[in-house]
């Protein structure tokens, strides 16, 4: 997750690459890290004005595990 403004509008952008520490438990995080990632990402885009997603995959997991709306979300590769 990378977190920034934008210089010309103001607006808050977060980029999102993947979100395996939720899916894959068999990704290297202990449980605290997972909780502290989960909250940390949770909070962003919350904040957030625009989010970047890498991939169909990773938006689609934003909307279900998130709650993003959909008009926020950028599927950028």
């Amino acid at each position: 997750m990378k977190k920034y403004k934008d210089k010309e509008t103001g607006k808050r952008i977060v980029e999102v690459e993947d979100l395996s520490f939720l899916r894959d438990r068999d990704y290297p995080y202990n449980w605290f890290q997972r909780h502290y990632h989960h909250h940390r990402l949770r909070l962003a885009l919350r904040k957030a004005d625009t989010v970047i997603a890498r991939t169909k995959d990773v938006s689609t997991d934003l909307v279900r595990y998130y709650f993003t709306p959909k008009n926020k979300i950028v599927i950028k590769s």
